[in-house]
């Protein structure tokens, strides 16, 4: 082999090693991107009734109780109520006992004995909540709030407990970014990112709304609708 030939043979062979090395970062690149979104669990759940400073009320006169609220210091710290009479809880409310605001909402939509819905707020604003959209008991939509509307909604609309929908939302409820994962490999797919078509007036994502008129009336209490359901 001449001299100019194992030159070039070296040069071959460190190009390959190169292009190897960067497909590998980007794999471990997309792999992390991908271990840092949410996976589907069980819809999460905390206790709230459980002490013994309790107030009842029975709001259809039935004679069952509708509503329970436990107190602290004179306000509620956590309410649940029966929003259609059924007998059975379909909102939990919880308080910051020092000023009233919530703090914490989980609802049920379809009256079947499990949440759909667990809210979190900041400061009495919803700033996160996730979802079971179709009602199988995991979460499948995650959506960050800002003033009280979304900014950021991750899905998995699939249903095999990975993200693989996302979109982002200016103050207007306008669409700026949306992407979806067709090749299931966790991670936005490149060719599907971007700002919304021109014209696109955006997705309705006010969630924010007073509480079931059932729910006592408990100052600083606002509730989170569901939202768009598959």
């Amino acid at each position: 082999m001449t001299e100019r030939v194992r030159v070039a043979a070296a040069a071959v062979v460190l190009l390959l090693g190169c292009s190897g090395d960067g497909a590998s970062g980007r794999r471990s690149g997309e792999s992390a991107a991908a271990s840092r979104e949410p996976r589907s669990a069980a819809m999460p759940h905390e206790d709230c009734v459980t002490g013994t400073n309790i107030e009842t009320r029975d709001v259809d006169g039935d004679g069952r109780v509708d509503i329970r609220t436990e107190m602290a210091d004179g306000r509620p710290r956590c309410r649940e109520t029966d929003a259609n009479f059924d007998g059975r809880v379909d909102i939990y409310r919880w308080f910051d006992s020092s000023n009233g605001q919530v703090t914490r909402v989980e609802e049920d939509y379809d009256f079947d004995g499990r949440i759909d819905v667990v809210a979190n707020f900041e400061a009495g604003v919803l700033a996160r909540d996730v979802m079971d959209t179709n009602f199988d008991g995991l979460t499948d939509t995650w959506r960050t709030y800002r003033g009280g509307r979304v900014i950021e909604l991750r899905r998995d609309a699939d249903g095999d407990g990975r993200v693989d929908t996302w979109e982002r939302f200016d103050d207007t409820g306008r669409v700026t970014y949306s992407a979806t994962d067709a090749n299931r490999d966790g991670s936005p797919d490149q060719d599907d990112a971007g700002a919304a078509p021109a014209g696109d007036s955006g997705t309705p994502v006010t969630t924010v709304t007073t509480q079931v008129s059932a729910d006592g009336g408990a100052p600083g209490s606002t509730g989170a609708q569901k939202g768009a359901r598959r």
